[in-house]
Parts: C-alpha cells; sequence; structure tokens
C-alpha cells in the first residue's frame, strides 16, 4: 500500500558522520518519518534486506564505497525508493553519474541547507506515493481492458470482427504500459494520463458512445473559437470534454447497456456518474477547474438542471458550452432506444431548448462553427447536406438526448 502521509514514510540515510546521523534522525522523525539509519553500504544492505523503504538519502563517499554505485545497485535490482545523493564535491561528472546510472530524484550538495534538504525528502516521499498509485491505476486500467476484450469476443457476430476489435485493446495496452513506465517524473501528468485512459475504457463498454469524448472535444472547440475563449478556459474544456463522463464508472453495466426504457431510480443511479466524477479527479488539485466543468455539464440554462440547480451564468461558460455539444453529439449519434437524428431535426430541438435547457450563446456559435468547418469527420451522417436556417416551431427536446 503506498504511503499519503508523513508519518507512513520511511527513510533510509546513509553517511559514515555519526553526528550527521543522529541529527537527521531526530529531525525526521520529529516530522512523523520512520528513519533507519547506516554508517556504511554493507549495513545500508542489511537493512534493505528487511525494510521496505520509500526514500535512500545517501553520502557519496563512504568508508566501503561510493553513493553513485549504490544507488545503481539499487536501481539494478529493482528497488523502488526514491534515491537522492549528498556530496561535499561540486564535481559535474558526479552529477552526471548519479542522475544516469543511479537514476538520482535530486543532486544535494553538503554542507546541505536542513530546510530544503526536508523539502526534498517530502517530495521524493509522495513522488513515491504517486508512483505506487500510477501503477495501480495501470493495473485497473489493464483489469478493464481484459474484461472488454473477453466482453468483444462473446458478443461479435463474426471472427474476424472480434479479432480486431482484441487487437485494438491490446494495442492500447501496450501504449498506456510504455507511457506508464516513461513518465517517471512528471506525476501530475503521469496521473492524468492513466484517469483519461479509465475514459477510453468507459467509452469502449459502451456501444453507442464509442469515440463520444473525440466528438465533444470537436464541438466544443468549434464553439469555443466562436465565443473567443482564452487559451486557458479552452485548456480546461478540452479536459473536461475527455473527461467528463469518467463518472459512469461507477455506474453498472446493465443500466449503461439498457435498450428499454429506464427507470425513475434507474435514472436517478445515472444522476449519480457526475459524484462520481468528483470523487475520482478532487485529489487531483490541478484539475480543480475541470472538475467544476465536469460537474456542470448536466446543468440547465433556466436552472432544473442537476445535480446543483445552477442557472444562466451562475453555470461557467464551458459548462455551457460542454451541455450543448453534449447535447448534439448524442441526438446525432445511433441509440438503443432511436436512430441518430438528421443535423436539422438536431438544431431543431437544440434551438427549441435554447434559453431553457440550454444557452443561447452556445447554442448559435455552435450552428456558426458547423456551418462553417463541418461536423466531425466521423459524426453520424445524415440526409441533410448542409445547416438549415433555424424553423420557426421546433419540436421538444427529448429527456434522454444529452444523457
Amino acid at each position: 500500500m503506498s504511503p499519503t502521509q508523513s508519518e507512513h514514510y520511511k527513510l533510509l540515510v546513509i553517511d559514515d558522520d555519526k553526528a550527521i546521523l543522529a541529527f537527521l534522525q531526530e529531525s525526521f522523525s520529529r516530522d512523523g518519518y520512520q528513519v533507519y539509519l547506516a554508517a556504511t553500504l554493507a549495513e545500508a544492505r542489511a537493512l534493505l534486506a528487511r525494510h521496505e523503504v520509500h526514500v535512500v538519502l545517501s553520502d557519496q563517499n563512504l568508508p566501503d564505497g561510493n553513493g553513485v554505485d549504490f544507488l545503481a545497485e539499487l536501481h539494478g535490482t529493482g528497488i523502488e525508493a526514491i534515491p537522492i545523493l549528498m556530496t561535499g564535491y561540486a564535481d559535474l561528472n558526479i552529477a552526471l553519474d548519479a542522475i544516469n546510472r543511479g537514476k538520482v530524484y535530486k543532486f544535494v550538495r553538503k554542507p546541505v541547507d536542513h530546510i530544503l534538504l526536508k523539502q526534498i525528502v517530502q517530495r521524493a516521499a509522495e513522488h513515491y506515493a504517486l508512483l505506487e498509485e500510477k501503477k495501480r491505476l495501470a493495473s485497473e486500467v489493464l483489469r478493464y481492458n481484459e474484461l472488454l476484450r473477453r466482453d468483444s469476443e462473446l458478443q461479435s457476430r463474426d471472427l474476424k470482427s472480434a479479432h480486431s476489435k482484441i487487437q485494438k485493446h491490446s494495442q492500447t495496452l501496450r501504449k498506456q504500459k510504455e507511457q506508464i513506465e516513461t513518465l517517471y517524473t512528471e506525476i501530475q501528468s503521469a496521473y492524468l494520463h492513466t484517469v483519461t485512459s479509465l475514459c477510453v475504457a468507459i467509452e469502449a463498454k459502451d456501444l453507442y458512445t464509442r469515440g463520444h469524448s473525440d466528438r465533444i472535444y470537436y464541438y466544443c472547440t468549434l464553439t469555443s473559437r466562436r465565443l473567443g475563449l482564452d487559451n486557458a478556459s479552452f485548456e480546461e474544456l478540452k479536459l473536461a470534454g475527455v473527461l467528463h463522463d469518467i463518472g459512469k464508472i461507477g455506474i453498472p453495466d446493465s443500466i449503461l447497456r439498457k435498450t428499454s426504457a429506464l427507470t425513475e431510480s434507474e435514472h436517478a443511479m445515472i444522476r449519480t456518474h457526475l459524484d462520481f466524477a468528483d470523487k475520482i479527479l478532487m485529489p487531483l488539485p490541478f484539475l480543480e477547474k475541470t472538475r467544476r466543468i465536469v460537474r456542470q455539464h448536466h446543468e440547465r440554462y433556466d436552472g432544473t438542471g442537476y445535480p446543483d440547480g445552477l442557472k444562466g451564468e451562475e453555470i461557467s461558460i464551458e459548462g455551457r458550452i460542454l451541455a450543448v455539444a453534449d447535447a448534439y453529439d448524442a441526438m446525432r449519434s445511433n441509440r438503443s432506444y432511436r436512430n441518430a437524428l438528421t443535423m436539422r431535426a438536431a438544431f431543431d430541438q437544440l434551438e427549441a431548448e435554447s434559453g431553457k435547457q440550454f444557452c443561447p450563446l452556445c447554442v448559435a456559435a455552435l450552428r456558426t462553427g458547423i456551418s462553417e468547418e463541418g461536423e466531425y469527420p466521423q459524426a453520424a451522417q445524415a440526409s441533410a447536406p448542409s445547416l438549415p436556417p433555424p424553423q420557426a416551431k421546433p419540436s421538444r427536446l427529448r429527456s434522454r438526448v444529452s444523457h
């Protein structure tokens, strides 16, 4: 189990200066670390054979060897503790050797700034914890892909189609494993990649929403360009478009794949996917705005949506854009209960709900964007070759179009 607080972190300090060992033990123990001390590399090896360690803080020059050789040895044996090297020599060759062979997390010169050292050790311990969490999430991705592979074997109507799907899942799995192995130092990027991989797995579980996130990204791009969103808002919207359905990982497959009308209790269960999304994204502070956009994409402009009953401009512009793009793609895609609507019919529905379910500015901006640049290349194809003018009396929007 990965440590998540300093009292769970285990630190090995290697230095032949007993005064330094005693000082570091007292300092880090007071902060809640479990500290192991070694004056030689032989003592360090013996401790590592008996105890799990999360961070190794080693001096370079030791009675029975040097720190770089020892850290390279640890890396070669598969011990995953985060290595930090201390040295009193400002030698560029030692630094390069430490990075290349010892795979050190940080290179610290002596005499050490104690406050800085504590910050470095804390970040190294948190780095270890996130890498462990990343491995756990990667394992979940593998498990979901395996379930999908089995489903495709059972449900495919011919062997060739099933084999093609299995190959695609295997290729996705290999790419995910390669990315997880290489994204060692970029903690936030690695964690985010794993979360978005879960979104891919969720879409692959549902025949009717496969490719949905790609299309949502395209329609959000068209709309945001027409509304003049700044780059920061656009980047948040891009992430929200990818992650907006991640909460459906907590919804039973029996409901997601149901071909008949949903019961009231099943509708209520579907609505909880926003709560699941909150729980998944909340531990990631750098996704705070993205999380709020995801939470808002089922709010209605007139205040009758969920989960918070926001109204008008209480809903962020990104949340309003995502709501329109999500609804449009749902209407232009085949569903178990109806075929894809034509482009004309889809915009009739959006404009019927403009000012009620949807923001009028966002509906108009999406219409303009599709008129000028066309639909997503793999969007559902309808008979109407171009976008028609608005209708005077469009029919009402069905309640399930944006699910």
